[in-house]
């Protein structure tokens, strides 16, 4: 009996942890755009980064992405690392605000890292 019930349980959970996975790589494949944008003209299609184009800001919004974010790197279009910050600690509904204007006008790439996969935006900050 107790054999049945530990089998039992473990397929359980074997079949809701699939179900989960698989959910979860689906919605982060369907939140990545190609694109790129500026921050005068962001896709709507992705919610998950927002602009504010007067004060040279992005937003990145953790609650409407579907998985958790290890970190997040900052690169010119040359390869150069601006900025990489570990924010897996912080809370699931955290509001994470990039400041572009120590980094002047150029093309970026903003990269948000979970540890399955990595969510790639193309930002220009003009003058």
């Amino acid at each position: 009996m107790l054999r049945k019930l530990t089998a039992f349980a473990l397929c359980f959970g074997l079949t809701l942890g699939a179900s989960a996975l698989f959910a979860q790589t689906a919605s982060l494949a369907a939140a990545q755009p190609g694109g790129s944008s500026s921050l005068l003209n962001l896709d709507s299609d992705n919610w998950s980064l927002y602009a504010d184009e007067e004060n040279q800001l992005c937003y990145v919004d953790f609650a409407t992405l579907s998985v958790n974010l290890n970190d997040i790197i900052i690169t010119r279009d040359n390869g150069e690392e601006v900025l990489r910050e570990k924010v897996f600690d912080l809370p699931v509904d955290t509001i994470y605000e990039i400041d572009f204007k120590p980094f002047g006008p150029g093309s970026y790439t903003v990269e948000l890292r979970s540890f399955t996969d990595v969510i790639r935006r193309k930002v220009s900050i003009q003058e």
